[in-house]
């Protein structure tokens, strides 16, 4: 993560098109939709929508906030498979969301329970999981519900 940038729609279709399997299976299991379906959905209901940019340029995640502060974000493999990427998504996100909140008193969403990787990043953005839910979404499968509070 380079840095973080305004997102263009051929950022949100190359995103879609390499998306981490777990961020599949989240948008398919949250919406019922396949994955590129729900991002253009997603993309265009938002009020906010960011690239996260590799050091060259090339977008390697979305994120973004839907209008009443859902947050949302999800990357290619390459944002999580690189250390250094790593680190910079936790540092940067955590100033992005301190952001969003002079906005937005609350910024909240559901996140798949098995996509470990996004609850230790949310949990590191100081977000507090309120519920479990066994059956949320299209497919019914478990999410947890999440928030940060202004």
């Amino acid at each position: 993560m380079g840095y973080l940038r305004k997102a263009t729609f051929k950022d949100l279709q190359y995103v879609a098109k390499n998306l981490r399997e777990v961020d599949k299976l989240e948008a398919f299991y949250q919406t019922g939709q396949e994955p590129l379906q729900a991002l253009q959905f997603t993309y265009l209901c938002s009020k906010v929508n960011m690239t996260i940019a590799d050091d060259n340029n090339a977008p390697i995640g979305l994120c973004g906030v839907v209008s009443g502060g859902v947050i949302w974000m999800v990357a290619t493999d390459a944002l999580f498979d690189n250390r250094k990427y790593r680190i910079q998504l936790i540092r940067k996100g955590r100033e992005w969301v301190d952001n969003l909140l002079k906005s937005y008193k609350v910024l909240y969403n559901f996140v798949y329970a098995e996509n470990t990787s996004a609850i230790k990043w949310l949990k590191s953005l100081g977000f507090t999981f309120i519920q479990y839910h066994e059956k949320y979404g299209m497919q019914n499968k478990p999410f947890y519900e999440f928030l940060r509070i202004a």
